[in-house]
């Protein structure tokens, strides 16, 4: 975590701003307002990102909710309280972070009357990778679309439900492993791209405690 008094990055409904770390103590951080107070307040129980530098590598970040509002003693101005609710992850320096697999895909031309279902193979904010099942190369059973078409795309993240506007990117047939994916850019709205944030996030964060379990 963050030492006291050193500079941090909060996440609000898909808004970041400047703050800094007050205390730490154990799994609660106390952080001061963001913006020098001119910030309204989510509602207590509000899911928060909290993140820091980490030199080239990139920044860490934590999931939090925000806990209080109240003043605390020991800290001069006015503050959130924040229970941190996972461990830190390093966020490399990459255009958008990657994770995910298995969520339903399925991506309609918008030009004309066709739709392609699959599987994720990943997701990020920039766009979607997926597997499109009961195909191989060269077949022609099925509908293609061309790259650069535009569409629109819903995708299953857990317990939301994706449904952004994009353009394929291309479409690549392995003949080694006889299967069709296709690479479908997206264009998210700030509120969309803190779901897929919040979720690739989650998506990582389940990933390495497994591998713990299984070192273990």
């Amino acid at each position: 975590m963050p030492e006291v008094s050193s500079s941090i990055n909060l996440t609000v409904d898909g808004t970041d701003f400047d703050s800094r770390i007050e205390m730490i103590d154990g799994k609660t951080a106390i952080v001061a307002i963001p913006v020098n107070g001119t910030v309204e307040p989510p509602e207590i129980g509000s899911f928060i990102l909290l993140g820091w530098g980490a030199g080239e590598r990139g920044r860490y970040v934590v999931e939090t909710t925000l806990v209080s509002t109240s003043r605390v003693e020991g800290v001069p101005g006015r503050c959130w309280t924040l229970s941190i609710e996972s461990e830190p992850m390093l966020h490399q320096r990459r255009r958008y972070v990657r994770a995910g697999g298995g969520e339903s895909v399925r991506v309609r031309a918008k030009e004309h009357d066709a739709e392609i279902s699959g599987f994720a193979l990943d997701i990020s904010e920039g766009g979607v990778r997926f597997r499109i099942p009961g195909v191989k190369p060269g077949e022609d059973n099925w509908t293609r679309l061309a790259d650069r078409e535009a569409v629109s795309a819903v995708i299953r993240l857990g317990d939301d439900m994706l449904d952004a506007d994009g353009s394929v990117l291309r479409t690549i047939e392995d003949a080694i492993s006889q299967t069709v994916d296709m690479i479908v850019t997206l264009r998210l709205s700030e509120r969309q791209a803190e779901v897929v944030r919040r979720y690739v996030m989650r998506q990582q964060i389940l990933a390495r405690r497994a591998a713990a379990e299984d070192d273990y």
